[in-house]
């Protein structure tokens, strides 16, 4: 059982920043948040309790030699359906920024290409990410004295959505589809682009007390380089989140995964200098129990392994097991 999901984008932004590579990056590591909100029908067909396992340039060239050099970013998970059936499910996913008169043509490629390898079911979809209202393909028909065939597939336009109910969501997908507006929205205008990216990076990630730690990072990394900004309001916004990160978000202090982020990457440079991290380490060193163990938990809580909290905050593995007992605890009872 599996599903390949081939994954290209083909957009015009600014230069220097793979797009392709930011899209790939968050849809490996949000996977199952990825299909829920584009594909929540096939999402209740997965059984993502049995994993997924993503396997990497598994697709035969002969489906897409044809691209003639254009670059392609492909995926394929193999994940399990609950119906345990035993065959593939191909998802082909086009995110397309611009109107493109052989669009649907070309996804019918794609579908027939795979089809005749394969012989499985595939589910197509098209994100649209232009905002463009004339970015509209159609069913890709073909008729031919009396030779008819008409091909649809699924949808996801950018300049149909509703930001105010994308604000609402608890998925972070919509978050990015959010980001991606803001992108188009603020191409000629960097000081408004600014005030949005500062908006989403602090409401919807450093101050959401709901969000898992991965599922934070993953979303920082991908909006602080989607939403581009130069040198000098990066470090404005450097300053901004700056107190956001230290009262809400200390566990991202110790993300070896975000700290190439440009915001993250200069707010690190920032405390280093600042002796903050030095300050929670002087604290720790004199002994202040309780400091530690409000420490750990709120690290717990975040999705830290114990062996991860007892070296960060340097307590026994015994004292982290306990703490991590009466979280449980806690919760259990309220």
């Amino acid at each position: 059982m599996g599903e390949v999901l081939v994954l290209e984008k083909r957009v015009n932004y600014a230069p220097g920043t793979d797009y392709d590579a930011l899209w790939k990056k968050i849809i490996s590591e949000l996977f199952e948040e990825f299909i829920l909100f584009f594909a929540p029908d096939l999402y209740e067909a997965i059984d993502f309790r049995k994993g997924i396992v993503f396997l990497e340039q598994e697709l035969p060239k002969v489906i897409i030699e044809h691209k003639k050099g254009k670059k392609i970013a492909d995926k394929i998970v193999k994940v399990s359906l609950k119906n345990g059936e035993e065959k593939y499910v191909f998802i082909h996913i086009e995110i397309q920024g611009k109107k493109d008169p052989d669009f649907s043509k070309r996804m019918f490629t794609y579908f027939y290409r795979l089809f005749d390898r394969f012989q499985e079911n595939i589910y197509s979809i098209a994100i649209l990410t232009d905002l463009s209202k004339s970015n509209d393909p159609q069913a890709f028909q073909y008729s031919f004295y009396g030779t008819e065939l008409t091909y649809r597939f699924n949808t996801y336009k950018f300049n149909e959505e509703d930001i105010p109910s994308l604000k609402k969501s608890t998925n972070p997908f919509a978050i990015a589809v959010l980001a991606g507006i803001y992108l188009h929205q603020t191409e000629k205008n960097y000081h408004k682009r600014y005030e949005v990216k500062k908006k989403l990076l602090k409401d919807f990630i450093l101050t959401n007390p709901n969000l898992k730690s991965n599922v934070a990072e993953a979303l920082f990394y991908f909006i602080d380089y989607l939403l581009y900004l130069p040198d000098e309001l990066t470090k404005q916004l450097t300053k901004d989140l700056s107190i956001n990160i230290e009262k809400e978000a200390k566990h991202m202090l110790y993300s070896e995964k975000i700290k190439e982020a440009p915001t993250l990457a200069e707010y690190f440079k920032t405390v280093r200098e600042e002796g903050f991290e030095k300050g929670i380490e002087k604290g720790i060193e004199k002994g202040k129990m309780e400091e530690k163990r409000n420490l750990a938990a709120e690290l717990l809580r975040e999705g830290f392994s114990i062996e991860k909290v007892a070296k960060m905050v340097k307590l026994s593995l015994d004292e982290v097991k306990e703490i991590e007992a009466n979280i449980h605890f806690n919760r259990h009872e309220s």
